[in-house]
């Protein structure tokens, strides 16, 4: 069908529109979208010629074509001519010799048996094509015969016998019908059967065509017997005028309709009309609904994973608040009550070493003062370190600060701190700070205790996240005393260690030693 040209915009040409559903509104073009749920399409043809075929492609395998029916009527009739009964034989479709004109069709021999019902005298044969008003077509018969054998009797009595001219001493053949001319004979010499054929040519959707016989002197019938009727025929119906052809849930798919003209012996005329529909796939069905519906679904997993992770989130903040609470209250419990009595203490030895005469017994007494104000400086860096306030690199800083300056203090020796300017909040952990301070104390306590040096320096630097501090002194060095600077050096690797930092001790050539604190701070 590729060279079937478009009947679309053409006057007096094949047209089509399709109705979906029980909708009245038409659909028309070459090309046609329907909704994936429709329960019904149905192709309203309009054709140029008396009748066209059609089909579906993609769905029917071959041509589709209606077809309506003529008749071969035998009418039985009373004395009086009145018909009391008849039989009818249908020609309907295409018979099995039909070749496109009568003239090359191959007659079919039929043969059928009647009975004569009651009350009948004589009969009448009648050649129609007054079926459905729609009937178009070719129907052609020739050798009738109509023959019985009474009762009783050993030679049958011949009715009806077909001559070479319809219109014979024998019988009388008359056309008949809305549309007379659409009869007409055909000489059937050449075929070899020596009688002529009786054709009707219906090309008249609004009338038929008939060849009505009556017998001048009809041989008398006898009701209960059985006449055998043969005749030959060939045909060719079909249905004219605008139709419907209905197809009910289609696949989803793209689809051709085509209807193809013909002509009233059921030739195609290479004319006609087509129109492409196209059923999509449920939207449920199509590769970007589940994509998009993956997209969603890796958004929601995403936001209820984020909500998941928020949740946790806030469950270990609830939990580090509630541990910094505990420590704000040891610390304040420590101080409050840890620091008062250990100052009162201090008092009682400070007043008792001034007051009292003994001489060891005042030295005892100064013990007892000098231990309690270590303890208190003691419990204060432990306070210090308890409080969740501390929590930032500034406090840390001025902490160290105040430790070394102190220490150094203490034991006469000069100090020396280049501390960089901390401008921004940066939050600590607490283990982070713990581990800081105790490393930087155990190193300004080793250097005071052991390297006989007169002079501390200490630098803090804070750059890319990383803080850096870096103790130095004048003294002896490890070299002297090498067990105890071994112990040292593990004790401060570990803490550093541990908040995923380093400790690097540097040996100065002549004397003194630097050491090298450096932590990541996140």
């Amino acid at each position: 069908m590729g060279g079937l040209p478009l009947a679309h915009g053409v006057e007096k040409s094949t047209s089509i529109e399709l109705f979906a559903d029980h909708s009245a509104t038409a659909r028309q073009g070459s090309h046609v979208t329907v909704p994936h749920d429709t329960a019904t399409l149905r192709f309203f043809v309009k054709p140029q010629s008396l009748c066209v075929r059609y089909k579906l492609e993609g769905l029917d395998a071959d041509w589709r074509q209606g077809s309506d029916e003529m008749f071969f009527i035998v009418r039985f009739l009373t004395k009086e001519g009145d018909p009391i009964s008849q039989e009818a034989f249908l020609a309907k479709g295409t018979s099995r010799g039909w070749k496109g004109t009568v003239e090359r069709s191959e007659f079919t021999l039929r043969r059928e048996i009647v009975k004569v019902p009651e009350g009948a005298e004589s009969m009448s044969v009648v050649m129609s094509s007054a079926g459905p008003a729609t009937t178009v077509g070719i129907f052609a018969i020739s050798g009738i015969t109509i023959s019985s054998i009474p009762m009783g009797a050993e030679m049958p009595v011949t009715y009806l016998r077909d001559s070479r001219i319809p219109d014979s001493d024998s019988f009388i053949w008359s056309k008949s019908g809305t549309h007379p001319s659409m009869a007409s004979t055909l000489a059937m010499e050449n075929r070899g059967t020596g009688s002529a054929a009786l054709v009707i040519v219906d090309d008249d959707i609004k009338a038929h065509a008939d060849w009505v016989t009556t017998l001048p002197n009809p041989p008398k019938i006898v009701p209960g017997d059985s006449l055998e009727l043969r005749w030959n025929e060939v045909y060719c119906t079909g249905v004219g005028g605008p139709f419907s052809a209905t197809y009910d849930r289609l696949p989803p798919g793209s689809y051709r309709f085509v209807a193809e003209d013909l002509s009233i012996a059921g030739a195609p005329l290479n004319s006609g009309a087509m129109m492409t529909v196209v059923v999509p796939l449920p939207f449920w069905k199509n590769f970007w609904f589940w994509a998009a519906s993956a997209v969603v679904l890796a958004i929601l997993s995403a936001l209820y994973g984020r909500r998941l992770i928020r949740r946790r989130i806030n469950r270990h903040l609830r939990h580090s608040q509630l541990i910094a609470d505990e420590r704000l209250r040891i610390a304040r419990d420590l101080h409050d009550d840890l620091g008062t009595r250990l100052s009162h203490i201090s008092l009682l030895g400070a007043y008792a070493e001034s007051n009292i005469a003994d001489g060891e017994a005042r030295v005892a007494f100064g013990q007892i003062t000098a231990m309690s104000r270590e303890l208190i400086s003691a419990l204060s860096e432990t306070v210090w370190m308890l409080n969740p306030k501390n929590n930032q690199l500034e406090a840390l800083v001025d902490f160290l600060c105040r430790l070394v300056s102190e220490l150094c203090r203490l034991s006469a020796i000069r100090c020396r701190i280049d501390a960089m300017s901390v401008t921004e909040n940066v939050t600590i952990s607490h283990e982070f700070r713990h581990n800081v301070s105790l490393a930087v104390k155990e190193i300004v306590n080793n250097a005071l205790k052991h390297s006989f040096a007169t002079e501390i320096k200490m630098s803090i630097q804070f750059e890319n996240k990383h803080l850096k501090i870096t103790v130095t002194d004048n003294g002896v060095g490890i070299t002297r005393e090498p067990n105890k600077a071994s112990l040292g050096l593990e004790n401060l690797t570990q803490r550093m260690a541990s908040i995923r930092g380093k400790c690097v001790i540097n040996q100065h050539e002549q004397e003194g030693l630097e050491i090298t604190l450096e932590a990541p701070i996140s």
